[in-house]
């Protein structure tokens, strides 16, 4: 059941907030799978709170923080993220929660393209981010992101 200050938003600005939180999780994947790190700060709120899937139990606090964990992915190792089953509750003006799926497929870079691409690695893993987001003002961002393994081959 939503809450009584999401009751009181109108259905414009419930879904202008939901689509911009739900931007969020698909431009997190864009700069990840770009290595561009830097762009983070547009995604994660200065004073974030990340738990990556691959260690769930490790708080990661802050942008630069974040940034920095990310920074250590192998430059060879070519991965790509793809957030589906995206789900935004807006609470408030100034909060949201939210969920997705990531679909992570990732290969080795220093292995040849083909036409078909390249080949991907025999692991490939699916998890869910569970998210806080709230408006700065600079616009929507992730307040905290908890990441979980679900499935890999």
């Amino acid at each position: 059941m939503a809450s009584k200050a999401a009751i009181d938003l109108g259905e414009t600005e419930r879904r202008n907030i939901e689509q911009a939180c739900a931007a969020l999780c698909v431009d997190y994947c864009e700069i990840v799978d770009a290595k561009d790190y830097q762009k983070i700060r547009h995604v994660f709120a200065e004073d974030a709170r990340y738990y990556s899937p691959a260690a769930p139990d490790q708080l990661i606090h802050g942008a630069e923080a974040i940034i920095a964990y990310l920074s250590r992915i192998p430059e060879t190792l070519v991965t790509q993220h793809l957030a589906c089953n995206i789900r935004i509750n807006a609470e408030s003006t100034e909060s949201a929660s939210g969920s997705c799926k990531i679909f992570l497929f990732t290969a080795d870079g220093s292995v040849p393209e083909t036409p078909e691409g390249r080949k991907a690695a025999e692991k490939q893993r699916i998890g869910v981010y569970r998210d806080r987001y709230v408006r700065t003002p600079d616009g929507w961002r992730i307040a905290e992101r908890r990441g979980r393994g679900l499935l890999h081959t």
